[in-house]
């Protein structure tokens, strides 16, 4: 049977104006709404694990429990204070923010250091391994 585009216009629906709509937001805000759920999904394992009800949850936050579940729902747009009041709240931090100011910077050297005709290398066993350690001065007796 040959594939008919004048039956498929007919039985298809087109999509509302609203649908339509919804779906350009959906996909404008997919980066925050992503972290937005992936809170939301953290809120409803902390309120699982703790036995906290959304009414707790609100009156430890200073918001309303309505707000809580909108919170829940995952669709909400958080701001950094809510952010802050649910990180208050659980104990934990939702979120971090990169640091790119804060360097760490590593001393090589790019020789032996010399040691002298007396030192001798110290010898670490660990479990089943043997490694070897710093030099250490020879003082009369080898250890």
């Amino acid at each position: 049977m040959p594939f008919d585009k004048e039956k498929l216009a007919q039985i298809a629906k087109p999509r509302s104006e609203t649908g339509r709509l919804a779906a350009e937001a959906r996909k404008k805000n997919r980066d925050w709404l992503k972290i937005s759920q992936e809170i939301a999904l953290g809120l409803h394992y902390y309120l699982r694990t703790s036995g906290m009800t959304q009414k707790d949850m609100a009156d430890k936050m200073g918001v309303s429990a309505v707000y809580v579940g909108k919170l829940l729902k995952g669709g909400e747009n958080l701001t950094l204070e809510t952010i802050c009041k649910i990180q208050r709240v659980i104990g934990e931090d939702l979120i971090s923010v990169a640091k790119p100011y804060m360097n760490r910077t590593v001393v090589s050297f790019s020789t032996m250091p010399q040691f002298s005709a007396f030192a001798v290398s110290s010898v670490k066993f660990h479990g089943h391994q043997q490694t070897r350690g710093e030099y250490v001065q020879a003082v009369g007796v080898a250890a």
